[in-house]
C-alpha cells in the first residue's frame, strides 16, 4: 500500500468534506432556529442532529456506488454534476449576504410543556439541522463521488469514514460553542471565514468537472 498517497488522499476528502458541511456557516441558523431554547435543549438538539446526519451520511456510505450503478449513472458524469454543485454552492457562499438571526437571544424563553419542548427538539435536530445543514446534498455528493471511484471501494470507505466522523464531530463542536464562537468572531467574522470558504470551494468544484470530463474521454489529460 502507498500510504503517503492514501494520507494525502484523507486529506483531501477531510477538507473537502468540512468545506462543503461548513460547520461555521452554519452557526446563524441554528441559532435563529433554537432561539426559544434554553442551554440544555440546545445541547440536546446537537447531540440528535449529529447522531442523525451519521446514519444519513453511513447510508450514503454503504450504498453511494450501488446507487450510481443502478440508475446507470456513470461516475464522470456524477463529477461534472457534482462539480456544478460544488460551484453553485460555493456561488452562494461568496455572494451571499449577511444572514439575520433571531432578535431574541437562545436561553431567555422557555417552551410552557416539557414533551412539546421535547418534540420540538427532535423536529429542530432532523430538520433543518441534520437535513440539510449538516447532512445536505453537497456532502453527500462528496461521499457519492469518492466512493463511485475505480478505486478499491473497501478502501475508499475506510478512508472516507474517519474524514466524516471527523467532519461531525467538529459540527458538534462548533455547534456547541457557537454562541461563544459569534461573540468571539462576530457576525462579520463569520461571514467572512464563509467567503474564503466559498473560494477554495469553487477551485474544487472546477478540478471536479475537469475529472469527470477526462474521465468521460471528452477532454485529453
Amino acid at each position: 500500500m502507498d500510504f503517503p498517497a492514501i494520507f494525502s488522499s484523507f486529506l483531501r476528502i477531510l477538507f473537502m468534506v468540512l468545506l462543503v458541511m461548513d460547520p461555521i456557516g452554519i452557526i446563524p441558523q441554528f441559532l435563529s432556529v433554537t432561539a426559544h431554547c434554553d442551554a440544555q435543549a440546545r445541547k440536546s438538539i446537537i447531540l440528535k442532529a449529529v447522531i442523525i446526519a451519521g446514519f444519513v451520511l453511513a447510508f450514503f456510505t454503504l450504498t453511494g456506488k450501488i446507487l450510481l450503478g443502478f440508475f446507470g449513472i456513470k461516475p464522470g458524469a456524477f463529477y461534472i454534476s457534482g462539480g456544478i454543485l460544488f460551484f453553485m454552492i460555493a456561488f452562494g457562499m461568496i455572494y451571499s449576504k449577511p444572514r439575520g438571526m433571531a432578535r431574541s437571544v437562545p436561553g431567555d424563553q422557555k417552551l410552557a410543556d416539557a414533551e412539546d419542548e421535547d418534540k420540538a427538539g427532535v423536529s429542530v435536530a432532523l430538520f433543518p439541522l441534520a437535513i440539510p445543514l449538516i447532512s445536505g446534498p453537497g456532502l453527500l455528493t462528496v461521499i457519492i463521488m469518492f466512493v463511485s471511484r475505480d478505486e478499491n471501494w473497501f478502501l475508499s470507505v475506510a478512508t472516507l469514514t474517519p474524514a466524516l466522523f471527523i467532519g461531525l464531530v467538529a459540527a458538534y463542536v462548533v455547534l456547541r460553542s457557537s454562541i461563544l464562537l459569534l461573540r468571539y468572531f462576530g457576525s462579520m467574522g463569520i461571514f467572512i471565514m464563509e467567503k474564503i470558504m466559498g473560494l477554495i470551494l469553487a477551485g474544487f468544484a472546477v478540478e471536479f468537472i475537469y475529472e469527470g470530463l477526462m474521465a468521460l474521454n471528452i477532454i485529453s489529460p
